[in-house]
């Protein structure tokens, strides 16, 4: 049983544990991946006196949920939010905070700051240094007002609020409508880094006061929200949220000071946040350089031995392999939009790439639709799916109103491979424009109808003008054989590549 269920909102451990007395930091740290990241940010930031707050993300591997849980049962200030799919630039990351916010203020009673980290955040100070460095009803939240940014950073920023926005957990938010730029929500907005400091006084006001707010409903349409939401809110709080100091806390690599885009901070780029008082720096290494490893064991609060004595040891890496549910949902999928003709193809390339990021990914192709363009259906919980035309011109970052084909085609922000910075053609004939929930029967006939309202959609924008015919019973069960075939050899091709145990 996992912490998020053995600790009570309304206060107590659960398990006869007092809580650790004096004034506490409550560190709320959201974990997608890396379990040796979470041990070492454990040890290196840990003290009695603190609070600890996970969330993992639905879609980490089992060996990261399983982390967080033995530190949880193990120590008696950590705790765990119930899991949920987190999306990158989705609403997702703001109401998992908002949740965070709300545990730690029924949960932990004696903090004075919330402090937002992600697994991949190392401390640039030893914790007394870190103390002293959090003022008493201080917030530290990086918030530029919209008309201090440069001209690109402007572009960008109104760029979150131009599509009325919809998220598909897991995967990310897609644009189903364009809407008109506001300029006095423009106006009013503040950005900022989503990682922050704030006081205690300024998460009561989050709690309180700001869901309410008609801003805070405008954000929820928006994309990139974690970096403008609590920005901007407590910027209108006008003192209801103790001060508010615009100051960033946490050192990020950016690709213009490591001169790569891996953001991957180096030794170097450490002792010169360090010197700098900075609080935090990321991304971190898989391997820490050396005298960096150094500095942060000569003030961790438990060796690594003893964190597997009292936690257990560091679970083993295994091989993250194709999910058999995914894939078997999809074949179903393909096998049901094939088999109704036209001579649609259909491609799984998760099964191809050996990719779980979305879980469910679907690409179909016919004569008529241009080369450019594909009809897409993605999933990572199997039960929400969205379909879409995805134009394949090469990603490019741009945030001008764009038109393929003579349709509206905005820039899609979802960090997976196929589609971060690509354009999504809109079909607007679609009313539920591309959602779909799966039924608790199971059925996907819903999806089906869906797939073809896309590709008769897609295949609407090429230019050729012949009707359309239908193909004979053969053909279309050839066609069917044949992406039969190729989903079993991409399989076959994996199980040989895969290394003998």
């Amino acid at each position: 049983m996992d912490r998020s269920a053995r600790l009570p909102l309304e206060g107590g451990t659960g398990n006869g544990v007092s809580r650790p007395s004096g004034i506490m930091t409550a560190y709320f740290i959201t974990c997608h991946q890396s379990p040796a990241f979470v041990r070492d940010q454990f040890r290196f930031l840990y003290h009695p006196d603190h609070f600890y707050l996970y969330h993992v993300d639905a879609k980490a591997p089992v060996v990261l949920h399983e982390t967080v849980r033995h530190l949880a049962q193990a120590f008696p200030n950590v705790a765990v939010l119930p899991s949920r799919h987190y999306a990158w630039a989705s609403y997702s990351q703001v109401a998992t905070t908002l949740d965070a916010v709300a545990w730690a203020l029924k949960a932990a009673p004696a903090w004075s700051h919330f402090v937002a980290l992600s697994e991949q955040h190392c401390p640039l100070r030893d914790p007394a240094e870190m103390a002293a460095a959090l003022q008493p009803g201080v917030s530290s939240v990086g918030m530029t007002p919209f008309a201090a940014l440069g001209p690109g950073e402007q572009e960008d920023v109104a760029h979150r609020s131009s599509m009325d926005y919809r998220e598909l957990p897991g995967v990310g938010s897609f644009g189903v409508a364009p809407l008109a730029r506001d300029p006095a929500f423009l106006a009013r907005l503040h950005h900022g880094s989503n990682w922050y400091v704030l006081s205690r006084a300024a998460c009561a006001y989050l709690h309180d006061a700001a869901p309410g707010l008609p801003d805070a409903a405008r954000f929820r349409r928006t994309v990139h929200a974690d970096e403008d939401m609590v920005q901007t809110l407590l910027a209108q709080a006008g003192g209801r949220a103790g001060t508010v100091a615009d100051r960033e806390t946490t050192f990020v690599a950016w690709p213009h000071i490591i001169g790569d885009d891996s953001m991957i901070f180096r030794e170097a780029d450490f002792f010169a946040a360090r010197d700098a008082d900075w609080l935090f720096i990321r991304k971190r290494p898989t391997t820490l350089p050396e005298r960096v490893a150094a500095t942060l064991e000569a003030s961790a609060g438990m060796t690594e031995a003893e964190l597997t004595a009292a936690a257990g040891a560091c679970p083993e890496t295994v091989p993250v392999l194709p999910d058999p549910d995914g894939i078997a949902l999809a074949r179903r999928v393909a096998r049901a939009v094939v088999r109704r003709g036209r001579g649609v193809r259909a491609d799984l390339p998760n099964l191809r790439r050996g990719r779980r990021d979305p879980l469910f990914s679907l690409t179909f192709q016919t004569d008529r639709i241009p080369d450019d363009v594909e009809v897409r259906v993605v999933s990572q919980n199997l039960q929400d799916f969205r379909v879409l035309l995805l134009a394949m011109a090469p990603p490019a970052i741009d945030f001008s109103t764009r038109h393929i084909h003579g349709r509206l085609a905005p820039l899609l922000r979802i960090r997976c491979d196929d589609f971060y910075c690509r354009r999504e053609i809109l079909v607007p004939e679609d009313p539920a424009h591309g959602f779909w929930t799966r039924p608790s029967d199971g059925s996907v006939s819903g999806l089906v109808r869906r797939i073809e309202l896309h590709l008769a959609a897609a295949e609407t924008l090429g230019c050729r003008s012949e009707p359309l015919v239908q193909p004979r019973p053969l053909a279309v069960a050839a066609r069917e054989a044949a992406a039969r075939w190729r989903s079993a050899h991409w399989m076959l091709r994996r199980l040989l590549r895969r290394p003998a145990a």
